[in-house]
């Protein structure tokens, strides 16, 4: 049985060449086209009961689900994101979903002996929370093309 001895200087050349060979072989990162999709930057400002409302999540949705979102800043200001490298939303009719960034139903979590209900039993929303009509059962709606790129959104706490 024969044994074949390698050197050094020769392993370090083939490892060179397999780490070579496997960059080269990656062909890069794959960039998405966009071009085709007719994306439109959407912007616009959210308030509730007339103050500026910070840290939610506007969502525009359209029929089939898809849906463009972005968080408001302190200013209640917010630009819709169409994924998380690219801005923008698709054209047409969206129904607009406005909930507190990290809540699904954006609802206040206070018990019903808190005080916390109206006369039909029904949860009122926390101080600073957005009610159902404006996310789960939301009621908004918007229209995105070239025309209309710029939403107002002035929410009440009791619609």
């Amino acid at each position: 049985m024969k044994l074949f001895l390698i050197s050094g200087r020769a392993v370090r050349m083939l490892a060179t060449l397999c780490l070579l060979s496997a960059t080269v072989g990656c062909g890069g990162s794959i960039h998405p086209d966009y071009s085709q999709l007719g994306l439109v930057d959407v912007s616009g400002t959210v308030t509730l009961d007339g103050q500026p409302l910070s840290g939610a999540e506007v969502a525009f949705e359209a029929p089939d689900g898809t849906y463009s979102a972005g968080v408001t800043d302190s200013s209640g200001n917010f630009d819709l994101m169409f994924n998380t490298e690219k801005s923008g939303c698709l054209t047409g009719e969206k129904t607009v979903r406005i909930r507190m960034a990290g809540n699904p139903e954006g609802m206040g979590e206070a018990p019903d002996d808190a005080g916390n209900s109206d006369e039909g039993g029904k949860q009122k929303p926390a101080p600073g929370k957005i009610p159902a009509a404006y996310n789960q059962d939301s009621t908004l709606k918007a229209t995105v093309d070239a025309d209309h790129t710029s939403f107002q959104f002035d929410l009440k706490s009791n619609p």
